[in-house]
């Protein structure tokens, strides 16, 4: 601990009420350290203090010292405290400035991720490779640039399939109406059905692949009715008969209408391949989800045997059911298979009556 001695206190000293006088001190009778004793000797001032008292010896001759005192001392501890605030306000400066380029290049990353979620594309690598963050910023500028490479080649591919695929599909039909009356006519009815299946599938995943962007309007409010009443006037005049059941008040939901209606509809058409005479739609509202439900009275699922349709092959979903579970996904949905009412499988949709927005699905 550090102590001020008041300098005006030395010279109100002699005015006290006490008074500060001299006095002169025989050495034989003064005991001291060695230590003292030598800047007594090369004739140093020393000053002591005896409780509240301050005193000041000096060698006077060779056989007496001249002390003065007392003088009245108040010992006042010195405040520190605004030196630890100066080291600690030092020390934030500092760590402000070494840290603001950082604090800078993740501000940029931010605003690079923020813009790739809005507009897929390329996202310029400008920080400098001194930088604490550039593995990260090379990271994202790689992984952008792949993902724009994957939807690029996604988009080629659904033009392949829409031109590559469709031609020699009409040149097929073009071959089998030619040679309608040289083959039977339940060979010619399964080719043509394989024919407008193909079809149908490159249309789907055309009509798929066209909105795997996500924009601000890819989720609005729909409603159920609407849904399932295109979904009616669509397989209305079919051999199968479809059964679509919904007898609740009309529920809006947060989806994509094009999309959920497409996931829909391949489960119609892969349910219409396996039913042996009926099919049906029905929807279950909840507080926080609408299922939809597509039964067949076909033959089911079973682990144990594969599933044989009703032209006795044993297909299964292959690209139409890729397509569903990408949309349901999307909607933040859920797919389950299992055992319908009418004796053969039941196919579920559920979606959330409250979809997370455009932002939080890119």
């Amino acid at each position: 601990m550090q102590y001020n001695i008041p300098v005006d206190a030395v010279f109100t000293a002699q005015h006290s009420a006490t008074g500060a006088s001299f006095s002169y001190l025989d050495k034989a009778n003064i005991q001291l350290s060695a230590q003292l004793m030598r800047r007594l000797n090369n004739n140093e001032l020393i000053a002591y203090s005896v409780g509240e008292h301050t005193y000041y010896l000096r060698e006077h001759d060779t056989k007496t010292y001249v002390q003065w005192g007392p003088i009245p001392t108040k010992l006042e501890p010195v405040n520190d405290n605004y030196l630890i605030l100066f080291f600690y306000s030092a020390l934030a400066i500092i760590f402000l400035v070494l840290m603001w380029p950082m604090f800078r290049d993740l501000a940029f990353l931010q605003r690079c991720a923020l813009q790739f979620g809005e507009n897929q594309q390329t996202q310029p690598l400008t920080i400098s490779k001194k930088s604490t963050v550039y593995p990260l910023a090379h990271a994202l500028y790689t992984m952008s640039n792949r993902l724009v490479e994957f939807v690029s080649l996604q988009k080629d591919v659904a033009k392949i399939i829409a031109h590559e695929v469709r031609t020699p599909l009409a040149r097929m039909k073009f071959v089998l109406k030619r040679i309608e009356g040289n083959i039977e006519d339940k060979h010619l009815s399964r080719m043509l059905m394989d024919v407008a299946e193909l079809e149908t599938l490159a249309t789907d995943y055309m009509v798929f692949s066209s909105s795997q962007q996500v924009d601000p309007q890819y989720l609005q409010s729909i409603s159920v009715k609407s849904l399932l009443t295109n979904l009616a006037d669509k397989y209305q005049h079919l051999h199968t008969g479809v059964d679509i059941v919904y007898h609740q008040q009309d529920t809006q939901i947060n989806a994509n209408k094009a999309q959920l209606e497409l996931a829909l509809s391949n489960l119609l058409n892969n349910a219409l391949r396996y039913a042996r005479q009926k099919v049906s739609v029905s929807v279950d509202v909840e507080p926080e989800n609408v299922t939809f439900h597509i039964d067949d009275d076909g033959p089911g699922f079973d682990a144990n045997k594969p599933r044989v349709n009703n032209q006795g092959t044993t297909t299964g979903f292959g690209l139409g059911l890729y397509i569903v579970e990408s949309i349901v996904n999307r909607h933040h949905g859920k797919l389950t298979k299992s055992a319908a009412s009418l004796g053969g499988a039941r196919v579920s949709v559920s979606i959330p009556r409250l979809c997370p927005t455009a932002d939080a699905l890119s």
